[in-house]
């Protein structure tokens, strides 16, 4: 059977070919090397012309058996759902199958729209649901196999995509611009925070080292890459002899990197993180509100540990990008002024403040008014998983509204909480923060 994984348009990233579509690459290099008669490739629409129409551009895609779809954001929901219908009235007896993220979340939703589902990750389920020849009313669901193991999977065969949408300059232009691509060294999340989803599954599975090795390897040799940008939840494992293993790999293939972390990494783990290549870490400190953090299940991020974290890496030489969202539930009145009292006392390398959404299936977006919401738009379209997460200029997010009265007091209109993320980012952006 011939198959292909169809990438969509990324339309709410300012640079849509910054980052690889990681995932989609994953399981089709999976099912090509299953042995099951599978010949998977993947279809790219990222970056296509924005004046063309969702219906010309499916007419360029080739006719295959089945076409799969890993969607991560619900940002890209409504997209994708409109490419598998047209393809399904183009092509009748072809297949439509999607897993991901949003498949997880807004799995009855996906069911009504696609021939099978798949949840968790796909390295088993993605095969039986393409051995399954039939079609079937209301979507087949293949659940998750607990015997899927990240350590073990081949790691994604770049030749799926042409080598100028692997490699880039961009991902480190503030190092030198060294060609670079993404790769994973973990896959799921330990913690539970309550505006987030990207805890499937609720643990770090590690790949192997012989793995993470050949990967680098194979990346250096084929691509030139010269910089890693580490696409995991937590790049730093919790687990000192884990993390040490894992970075000792990066600093033997000689390259730079950088990812993201929390501010729970201690310092002998950063200081092994430097001796590997490591010159940025983000962190997800996310508010500077005491009880907007209890609020969002962060209470284990103290303002101590934010700050100690903050001395660590820059006494290390390691620059820090603080991640904050502006919009979460139970913020005062003062958070701008509290939010550049913070930086101008951490003294960050680069922020990015995004806006809060309450992305489908989170803890808040299931019970929206324990937290003060009385409306969340149905049109996913407008659901990235953040606001402003990458330019200025990327507003698909704040698709909600709060009521005038939260559990914890006045809460902000979506004007307000739109106008406080741009006086904080024209802040940052006179001071040379962003990127």
């Amino acid at each position: 059977m011939k198959a292909s994984f169809v990438v969509p348009s990324w339309h709410y990233w300012a640079d849509p070919l910054k980052l690889q579509p990681m995932w989609e690459m994953y399981y089709a290099t999976v099912l090509n090397a299953a042995g099951q008669g599978l010949d998977v490739d993947l279809i790219d629409l990222r970056g296509h012309s924005s004046g063309q129409d969702l219906k010309s551009l499916v007419e360029t895609i080739p006719e295959r058996d089945i076409y799969f779809f890993w969607i991560m954001k619900s940002g890209d929901a409504v997209e994708v759902e409109g490419i598998a219908s047209l393809l399904r009235q183009r092509f009748p007896e072809s297949r439509v199958i999607a897993g991901g993220t949003h498949v997880d979340m807004c799995t009855d939703r996906s069911l009504e729209r696609f021939d099978a589902v798949v949840t968790g990750p796909g390295e088993t389920a993605l095969l039986v649901a393409a051995q399954d020849s039939t079609r079937h009313s209301g979507g087949l669901f293949v659940g998750s196999y607990s015997e899927d193991r990240f350590d073990v999977t081949p790691f994604p065969d770049r030749g799926l995509l042409p080598p100028d949408r692997v490699v880039n300059t961009s991902l480190f232009a503030q190092y030198g611009g060294e060609p670079a691509t993404s790769m994973y060294m973990s896959r799921g999340c330990v913690y539970s925070c309550a505006f987030c989803v990207y805890n499937v599954p609720n643990e770090l599975q590690v790949r192997s080292t012989q793995l993470l090795r050949e990967e680098l390897s194979y990346l250096k040799e084929n691509y030139g890459i010269r910089a890693i940008n580490l696409r995991d939840e937590v790049a730093i494992h919790p687990n000192r002899k884990i993390a040490e293993a894992c970075l000792n790999e990066l600093r033997d293939a000689d390259v730079i990197w950088r990812g993201q972390t929390t501010t729970l990494a201690k310092r002998e783990q950063l200081e092994l993180a430097a001796a590997s290549g490591c010159v940025e870490l983000s962190v997800g400190v996310e508010t500077v509100d005491d009880q907007v953090m209890r609020i969002i299940n962060k209470k284990w991020q103290t303002a101590a540990g934010i700050r100690r974290f903050f001395s660590d890496a820059k006494d290390l030489g390691i620059k820090v990008k603080v991640c904050l969202i502006l919009g979460l539930p139970g913020e005062p009145e003062d958070i701008v002024d509290k939010t550049i009292d913070f930086l101008e006392e951490v003294q960050p390398d680069y922020a990015s403040v995004s806006g809060f959404c309450p992305v489908p299936g989170s803890p808040i977006a299931r019970n929206p008014e324990a937290f003060g919401i009385e409306y969340i738009d149905d049109d996913l379209s407008k659901h990235a998983h953040l606001l402003y997460r990458f330019a200025d200029d990327e507003e698909v997010g704040l698709p909600f509204r709060y009521a005038k009265e939260g559990p914890w007091g006045p809460t902000f209109t979506r004007e307000k909480i739109a106008s406080n993320i741009m006086t904080i980012q024209h802040w940052l952006s006179e001071r040379g923060k962003t990127y």
